[in-house]
């Protein structure tokens, strides 16, 4: 049974596809509105970003690991205790919120198939780096090339845009420099 969440699908590429798919999270108002992932201020970000590093936008798959907008924009109402999760929730693993939550986990699987063609991967904050591999800790993780537990390609972990635009454009060089290690994968 799917959530009573608004929902927007994954953005799939305008022209031919690069290969590199993006994963954040969920979906945001403006998302929502839109129905398409990345489009608010954070997108914007991300977009910049990625032409910095080399990347159109326009020829990634753009996708978020739950396609639902969770209540009040807080992701804990994804995750919750081992009894919410039941089997498949717990098949996932845990996440620092919890398990996710037995009707979100064939999100999971949803990301997959949409990820059979994709040859790297970014992921796109805490969310997405345990999605797609399992880990936590984005810190430890951010610019390192990773074991996708979703797809034969390669999870290049790396900040969500909103991180970066709560004050650490700091970060702005490391951060292209992940998205610039997603597009030397390709050439590999």
């Amino acid at each position: 049974m799917a959530p009573d969440f608004p929902f927007a699908d994954y953005h799939r590429p305008e022209a031919p596809f690069s290969g590199i798919a993006i994963v954040g999270e969920a979906p945001g108002a403006s998302e929502i509105e839109q129905g398409q992932p990345f489009v608010g201020r954070s997108g914007q970000l991300l977009t910049k970003a990625l032409l910095s590093a080399g990347i159109d936008r326009r020829h990634c798959m753009v996708a978020n690991v739950f396609r639902y907008r969770p209540p009040e924009n807080k992701i804990k109402h994804f995750f919750g205790p081992a009894a919410a999760a039941g089997d498949k929730g717990r098949a996932w693993g845990r996440y620092s919120l919890g398990y996710v939550r037995e009707e979100l986990a064939p999100e999971l699987d949803a990301l997959s198939e949409a990820l059979k063609t994709a040859r790297v991967v970014l992921a796109v904050g805490a969310v997405p780096l345990w999605g797609l591999t399992g880990k936590t800790g984005l810190t430890a993780h951010a610019g390192e090339a990773l074991y996708n537990r979703l797809a034969d390609a390669p999870v290049i972990a790396t900040y969500h845009p909103a991180f970066i635009l709560r004050g650490n454009f700091n970060l702005t060089p490391e951060w292209e420099g992940h998205m610039r290690l997603a597009a030397s994968l390709l050439k590999a």
